[in-house]
């Protein structure tokens, strides 16, 4: 009975360990956005990435990490029209 109880636990274990947090997921949408960006967009968004990896959330925006990508790439793109005039 043990062994076969064994295999079952680890997947469970495994399944759980491996899907990132929303926060997560925001912060790695700021990185690639920042990618593709220029060098005062990039900044802004780097900086807000790593903000939610630091607090695990979205700051301003716990509940919501799509709202937090959306106000940083808002900032990136206020950055950024800083940077051309």
């Amino acid at each position: 009975m043990t062994k076969a109880c064994l295999p079952t636990a680890i997947l469970l274990l495994l399944a759980g360990c491996g899907s990132p947090s929303p926060a997560e997921n925001a912060a790695d949408q700021l990185e690639r956005a920042a990618d593709q960006s220029d060098p005062a967009a990039a900044t802004e968004l780097e900086n807000r990435a790593d903000a939610i990896r630091a607090s695990g959330t979205a700051p301003g925006n716990s509940s919501d990490p799509a709202g937090a990508v959306q106000n940083a790439m808002e900032a990136g793109g206020n950055a950024q029209m800083g940077n051309i005039r």
